[in-house]
């Protein structure tokens, strides 16, 4: 359960298309599959507090497949504590947002939705300096919404950004009549790590295995649009030249500091690898100091 010190907002957004463009969004229809309404997506917001004064810019924290955003609370409080304004985004199929589960049908509707919820935040704050801190697959989407939107993003957080996904192959839909249909965008594939791969502390693993808002497949879809978003955001986002931070867990078995390092190399970007830290940086036991370094880069930036 959320802390009562969050803001909870219910974003209206429209439905996507098959390639998840906008749809027509004309009602409501929950689900929110061929574009034809609208679909509930949940934020969390925390500001600073009243003797902060006003913030000193807003972050929007996309989670990684499989997650939600409630689980990252405590990253918001810590950077609400130094004077930002946070956004906690359950992305469409994941977490108390609607949508089918696991599924994201391109990469335009993530990046639709980020662009969304910074314009939320914007209506308040029109004029503060805006950032995105995508963790794991939220890397590269975070890094697909800065491309489309360059003018509203000052810079990314880019904590164990997914490389090198690994999902199990698409399963067909249904019982014993799924044996005679084909393979199709929202059949399963199975998001292949453990909890052991995301936390180094038992009791943590045993968390995250009971958290009924982490989804434990993707779609078909949503693997083909980040395979796509793979082989073109980072490319893209080091054109523009704006500042990164790239964050890996020493210990993180599906992001490795080399391949972190890699990245940050490919962006011109600042790389800090965090002893200690599996692919969940910022919960566990080496969480502090993973938002420390997100604070000590907000502040230089």
């Amino acid at each position: 359960m959320s802390s009562p010190d969050f803001l909870l907002t219910n974003l209206e957004l429209r439905a996507s298309n098959p390639d998840g463009t906008e749809g027509a969004g004309l009602s409501h229809q929950t689900g929110g599959i061929g574009g034809a309404g609208m679909v509930l997506v949940r934020v969390l917001e925390l500001g600073p507090p009243r003797s902060k004064g006003e913030p000193d810019g807003a972050a929007i924290v996309i989670h990684d497949v499989g997650d939600h955003g409630a689980r990252y609370e405590e990253l918001a409080k810590e950077l609400a504590a130094a004077g930002w304004m946070v956004s906690l985004p359950d992305m469409r199929g994941h977490g108390a947002s609607e949508g089918a589960r696991g599924h994201t049908p391109g990469v335009a509707e993530p990046v639709r939705d980020i662009h969304k919820v910074r314009e939320h935040v914007a209506y308040r704050m029109p004029e503060a300096k805006s950032v995105v801190i995508g963790v794991g697959v939220g890397a590269l989407w975070a890094m697909a919404y800065a491309c489309a939107h360059q003018d509203e993003v000052h810079g990314l957080v880019l904590a164990a950004p997914l490389l090198d996904p690994k999902f199990g192959a698409p399963e067909k839909i249904g019982g014993m009549l799924g044996m005679f249909k084909k393979i199709e965008t929202l059949s399963p594939c199975a998001i292949s790590w453990k909890a052991s791969d995301l936390f180094a502390d038992g009791a943590d693993q045993a968390a995250w295995s009971g958290d009924s808002g982490c989804v434990k497949s993707v779609s078909k879809g949503a693997v083909d649009a980040i395979t796509a978003t793979l082989q073109s955001a980072p490319a893209a986002y080091a054109a523009l030249g704006k500042p990164a931070l790239v964050l890996a867990g020493s210990d993180d078995p599906l992001t490795t500091p080399a391949a972190a390092q890699a990245l940050a190399e490919k962006l011109g970007a600042t790389c800090e690898v965090i002893e200690g830290a599996r692919h969940s940086i910022f919960q566990g036991t080496s969480a502090d100091r993973a938002v420390a370094k997100v604070v000590e880069w907000l502040a230089a930036n």
